[in-house]
């Protein structure tokens, strides 16, 4: 285990990381596994590169070292980023499913079980159909999931890089409701937050920062598109920041004029759920439990609409084409799973009043030992009219 140039987790870390997922991997009956998920990658080895549009693997044995095998210019990334010393990069010519079965030949794998991630957005059927056929006698395990096992409860240091996110996304998330004026453009919004979000030591973030307004801003993940704000709308902001790869994210929204009873009632119910929900929250509540507190806050308002998606997910690490972890938990139906100290959620009581406004009170949280706790608690929870 090399010491790369920039390290921004201790290598004792990295070995902790490295132990628990084979100690997974025994417990699942697999001599390999293929990792190819860029957040998987990033949290096993360090490596990171916005260039995962192209082939990249690291083969992690149970008794030998790990090989990453990598397009030739992201070796760079591999030696300066990575812990990883085994790395067999290709040529953009070269064939990467059969870099990779030699890979796994070489380090006796041919007629073994090897653990892949099938559902990973970043193994191609394709590929995986040619390594299965240039290794016919090995048997292949579906390992999706292995990896997030470890990612699902936060160290120390991931809640610190979170924390300094979550600076960043208020820092913007303040400059945008002050952006937010008659005659501005959504674009010119967006170009304030982004200027104090970076400023505030944001990378760029794994979606881009959400701002619609009027009638738009009822439309579910849209962004800022030029037009000019006008008196009585809406303007919905959905704001993250980024420290190494470490996401924290929150919702408010601003009105230009004077709200009607409705905006205001409903951002009061949203922020009301967001409360209970944090004050209801701690270890051994069951996801499921936790969504039902900010489900039943919303329904049983007088706003007329319901809580249409999960009241949560999981968030931490993010390349494009997400910020969250929502794949390894949410708090939704049906998720039994108990809540555990360490774990992060952006927690998103959001509604979308039809035709009107979409009106969203959402904060990240971190689970703590006897409750919980908010990392972006310090933009008012409320409606803001200007």
């Amino acid at each position: 285990m090399k010491t790369p140039t920039y390290l921004y987790f201790p290598l004792e870390e990295y070995q902790e990381r490295l132990q628990q997922l084979r100690t997974r991997m025994e417990a699942k009956g697999v001599d390999v596994m293929l990792i190819h998920t860029p957040e998987n990658l990033y949290y096993m080895s360090g490596y990171q590169t916005p260039g995962y549009y192209w082939y990249q693997t690291l083969a992690v044995p149970l008794d030998k070292e790990p090989v990453f095998i990598t397009r030739l210019i992201e070796d760079s990334n591999v030696q300066a980023l990575s812990w990883v010393e085994d790395s067999r990069p290709y040529e953009d010519s070269d064939d990467w499913v059969a870099k990779t079965k030699d890979a796994l030949v070489d380090l006796g794998m041919a007629d073994k079980r090897i653990g892949v991630e099938k559902e990973s957005w970043f193994l191609t059927v394709g590929d995986y159909e040619r390594l299965c056929a240039t290794m016919p006698s090995a048997q292949w395990v579906d390992c999706s999931g292995l990896v997030e096992q470890g990612r699902m409860i936060k160290s120390p240091q991931e809640i610190e890089y979170m924390r300094q996110a979550a600076e960043a996304a208020e820092a913007g998330m303040r400059a945008g409701i002050e952006a937010c004026r008659v005659g501005a453009t959504e674009n010119e919004v967006a170009a304030e937050i982004h200027s104090v979000q970076i400023k505030t030591g944001s990378e760029y973030t794994g979606l881009p920062i959400f701002i619609s307004a009027g009638p738009r801003s009822a439309l579910a993940h849209a962004t800022w598109y030029r037009q000019e704000l006008q008196p009585g709308w809406t303007v919905f902001l959905e704001i993250p920041g980024c420290i190494h790869r470490y996401h924290a994210a929150m919702m408010r929204c601003v009105y230009l004029g004077e709200p009607t009873e409705l905006l205001l009632k409903a951002a009061e119910v949203m922020a009301t759920a967001l409360e209970k929900t944090i004050t209801y929250i701690k270890p051994g509540v069951s996801a499921e439990e936790a969504y039902e507190v900010c489900r039943r806050t919303i329904d049983d308002s007088s706003i007329g609409v319901k809580l249409a998606q999960r009241a949560a997910y999981s968030i931490g690490i993010g390349f494009a084409p997400d910020w969250g972890e929502g794949y390894i938990i949410s708090m939704k139906k049906g998720e039994k799973r108990p809540l555990q100290k360490g774990m992060t959620f952006h927690l998103i009581p959001l509604v979308f009043l039809k035709g009107i406004a979409a009106i969203g009170v959402t904060e990240t949280i971190l689970v703590t030992e006897n409750g919980c706790e908010s990392l972006t608690p310090n933009v008012e929870r409320r409606l803001f009219a200007k």
